[in-house]
């Protein structure tokens, strides 16, 4: 997607490891659209999920409720979800409608959200602006450009006119234009409630439009919503199906399109060795290690739980590993596998054990047209091949 480039979505994306390394929290806005429960935010913000939660602050109390996606858009980035959680009481009703035209340039709006609410607090965040222009990126006639500053989070979040009524939700800014960020139109919104066939009407008026700024702002604070999602921090393909399709020649472009998804970029040192970090969500102990150093790649597909230490790396089993020795005959000898590591397109096959008794010492095995080659690396008596030279 071409604007990606360009725009940043407004979904954040906090470090909280729900469940070892297979799930994270994520976070962004919504709005109240009926009393039963039915409440708007982006696509973006629920897209791929795995659980959803609504967190609704009622005169600055909180309640946390379950929720599920009804209804999305993708290419309107709109998404309907409903309340569903059996301790759930009714919305009152509802202080605003949605106004789906004659919004103006230069007319006054704000932004309401939970922007960074792990770093900013979990009170409402209320920003004002105008509006831009009447189309957004590229003339994309399908949202505003907005001059009330949006955050990370801000995402799905409402945008008001300045009597009080709906006219969109916010969902993406430029970064390095100043409060340059975009809303989607609301009457993208109500194409999209006439698919839901129990949604009630909302209200025809807007019954806040007199009051005071501020007054609003408390009023409208009890329907504008913190939406949490547990999203998987893994991929769904099988860490074998990925692995073996991986050569010398791969670029990083052609690995994130084959898992069709961007790496963790977790430790660049400076001198143009990148890593990244792929997680499996059929078996979380497994996890794939790409790096690159200059355009060369390096691979290895590695354990957690070989992270630690193998027990059984004593001598009496060194002396036992012979040439002609298989893989599967080796792991047998240390009862477990070793972490997998290719190096040159997937003509060398390394493994790794680690001893538990003196983390320095561990075993280097690989394979080269399937002869047996090994290192006991960190023992300085032991630092050469003993055989497959």
């Amino acid at each position: 997607m071409k604007k990606k480039h360009l725009i940043i979505f407004l979904l954040f994306c906090f470090a909280v490891i729900v469940n070892a390394q297979t799930t994270s929290m994520a976070s962004g806005s919504g709005i109240v659209l009926s009393t039963n429960g039915y409440i708007a935010t982006n696509n973006h913000v629920v897209d791929g999920g795995l659980e959803f939660f609504v967190d609704v602050f009622t005169n600055g109390i909180k309640k946390s409720y379950k929720a599920s996606v009804i209804k999305t858009d993708a290419t309107n980035d709109l998404a309907i979800i409903k309340i569903n959680d059996p301790s759930f009481k009714n919305f009152s009703i509802l202080p605003y409608t949605l106004r789906m035209q004659g919004v103006n340039v230069g007319e006054k709006v704000f932004a309401m959200g939970y922007p960074r609410p792990g770093l900013q607090g979990e009170e409402v965040k209320v920003t004002d602006g105008i509006i831009s222009s009447k189309t957004g990126f590229q003339n994309d006639n399908k949202t505003y450009q907005i001059s009330a500053p949006i955050q990370p989070g801000n995402s799905g979040g409402p945008l008001f006119d300045n009597s009080g009524n709906l006219i969109g939700l916010t969902n993406s800014r430029i970064p390095s234009g100043q409060n340059v960020g975009y809303a989607i139109k609301i009457s993208n919104l109500n194409n999209l409630l006439d698919m839901v066939q129990d949604f009630t009407a909302m209200p025809l008026k807007t019954k806040i439009s007199a009051l005071p700024f501020t007054e609003k702002i408390k009023i409208l604070s009890n329907f504008t919503v913190l939406i949490r999602v547990i999203v998987p921090n893994c991929d769904l393909k099988t860490p074998s199906e990925l692995f073996y399709k991986i050569n010398s020649n791969s670029s990083l472009k052609e690995i994130e399109k084959l898992f069709n998804k961007e790496g963790d970029n977790y430790r660049t040192d400076g001198t143009g060795i990148s890593f990244y970090k792929w997680i499996f969500c059929e078996n979380p102990d497994t996890y794939v290690d790409c790096w690159f150093l200059g355009n060369k790649i390096h691979l290895s597909m590695k354990s957690f739980k070989n992270e630690t230490c193998n027990s059984n790396l004593t001598d009496e089993v060194y002396k036992l590993i012979k040439p002609g020795l298989s893989y599967s005959s080796v792991c047998k000898l240390l009862q477990g596998e070793g972490d997998k590591y290719r190096t040159d397109g997937g003509l060398i096959n390394y493994y790794k054990w680690f001893d538990c008794n003196n983390q320095n010492l561990y075993f280097d095995v690989w394979f080269l047209n399937d002869k047996l080659h090994l290192v006991r690396k960190g023992d300085v008596s032991q630092e050469k091949p003993l055989f497959g030279k």
